[in-house]
C-alpha cells in the first residue's frame, strides 16, 4: 500500500490530479474537506462540539449548520477559526487514519488544502499541486464564479508557496495541459 498526501492552494488543480489518480491508477481518494463536512452534520460529534462552542446562531431553521454564515465568521474572526480548527482537525485526522487502516487499496491519496502544525502524517510522501496565481484566479472565476478580490482573499488566507514547498516531497506543475499533468504522474508512479 502506498499512501500519498496531496495538497495545494485553492484553484491549483488538486481535483484534476485526483481524478487522474483515481481513474488511471485506481487510487482510493480520501478528501479531508468532505470528512470535515460529514463531521458537521446534525448529530455528529463535530456538529455538537462546534455548536456548543460557537452557539446555535449559526444554524439554519432545519438545524443544519449554515455553512455560509460559519465561513463568514471564521474568515473574520481568528478566534472562531482556531476554535473550529481545534475541534474538527483532530477528528478529521483520526477518521483518515481509520480509513487508511481499513483500506485494501494499493494506492491511497489523502487530499487537503490546509497546512498546519497539527497535521497528521499518515502518508509516505506529500505532493504539492502548484499553479500560477493568475491561473488559479482564472480557474476560480470560471469554475466557482469568484471575483478576483474574493479569490485573492482566500489565497492570502492559505499557506504560502514556501510553506507548501517546505513540507512537500514532490511538486506537480499544473499550468499546462492535462497531458502535462498525466505525464508528470506517470513519471512519478
Amino acid at each position: 500500500m502506498r499512501v500519498i498526501g496531496l495538497t495545494g492552494g485553492i484553484g491549483a488543480g488538486k481535483s484534476l490530479v485526483l481524478s487522474i489518480l483515481k481513474e488511471e491508477y485506481g487510487a482510493e481518494v480520501i478528501k479531508a474537506d468532505e470528512l470535515a463536512h460529514e463531521l458537521m452534520e446534525p448529530g455528529k460529534e463535530g456538529y455538537l462540539a462546534v455548536t456548543e462552542a460557537l452557539g446555535e446562531g449559526l444554524l439554519n431553521s432545519d438545524g443544519t449548520i449554515d455553512r455560509k454564515a460559519l465561513a463568514t465568521r471564521i474568515f473574520q474572526d481568528d478566534r472562531a477559526r482556531k476554535t473550529v480548527d481545534d475541534i474538527i482537525h483532530p477528528m478529521v485526522w483520526k477518521t483518515i487514519r481509520d480509513k487508511i487502516s481499513a483500506s485494501q487499496a494499493e494506492l491511497i491519496v489523502v487530499e487537503f488544502a490546509i497546512m498546519n502544525e497539527k497535521m497528521d502524517d499518515s502518508w509516505e510522501e506529500m505532493w504539492y499541486v502548484r499553479a500560477s496565481m493568475e491561473n488559479r484566479i482564472r480557474r476560480l472565476a470560471e469554475n466557482r464564479g469568484y471575483t478576483r478580490e474574493h479569490s485573492e482573499r482566500i489565497i492570502a488566507s492559505q499557506a504560502s508557496e514556501s510553506e507548501f514547498l517546505k513540507r512537500c516531497t514532490r511538486v506537480i506543475e499544473n499550468d499546462g495541459s492535462m497531458e502535462d499533468v498525466k505525464s508528470q504522474l506517470a513519471e512519478i508512479l
